[in-house]
């Protein structure tokens, strides 16, 4: 374990654990430093699993580094989309048989699924709530009862509901299903 310095210049560190009472020089300014004794709460920092790269990140960390997952790109897109870590997704033949490309209507522009989103929704059809997805052309996302797959003709929205009517007992609570209403209707 490893013990949290900041120093008066505004470098941060971490000491080993075996240095606790002991004083050593700061790497950025040399200035002299006390290590204080290990806390408890600094032995065990909670750690919470990242819903976009799946790694462990503090939880009071977590907030800012989620944010860099969500940051949008040139085309409007967010960087990452949250999605069931690998071993939690299910390898099937329906992942072969899946779509991966649709056509918005409106604009016309095709955009690719990508497989981890595919992997995901399949296992968890409920796990994204919002009926939305990302238009490569438009730039933005738009209403699945817009967009068509391009190797089926199906509606993306009879697509979901369909997966989703085949496994209700993954269904949310309406608490939930609320907020992502309200997140579709807003935006």
């Amino acid at each position: 374990m490893t013990i949290e310095i900041e120093c008066q210049c505004g470098s941060r560190f971490a000491a080993q654990e075996r240095l606790a009472g002991k004083r050593v020089k700061c790497p950025a300014c040399g200035a002299p430093l006390a290590v204080p004794a290990a806390r408890p709460a600094q032995r065990e920092v909670e750690q919470v699993r990242c819903q976009f790269c799946h790694e462990y990140i503090p939880r009071s960390e977590y907030d800012r580094h989620a944010q860099q997952h969500l940051k949008l790109q040139d085309d409007g897109e967010q960087t990452d989309y949250a999605t069931l870590p690998v071993e939690e997704r299910e390898g099937s033949s329906e992942f072969e048989q899946a779509p991966r490309w649709y056509r918005h209507q409106k604009c016309g522009g095709v955009t690719g699924m990508p497989e981890e989103i595919i992997q995901t929704y399949l296992t968890n059809p409920w796990f994204y709530l919002s009926d939305k997805t990302f238009c490569t052309e438009c730039e933005k996302h738009v209403r699945q009862r817009e967009c068509v797959w391009e190797e089926t003709g199906e509606n993306l929205q009879t697509y979901s509901d369909r997966l989703r009517a085949a496994k209700p007992e993954l269904r949310p609570g309406a608490f939930a299903r609320f907020f992502a209403w309200m997140g579709d209707f807003f935006n």
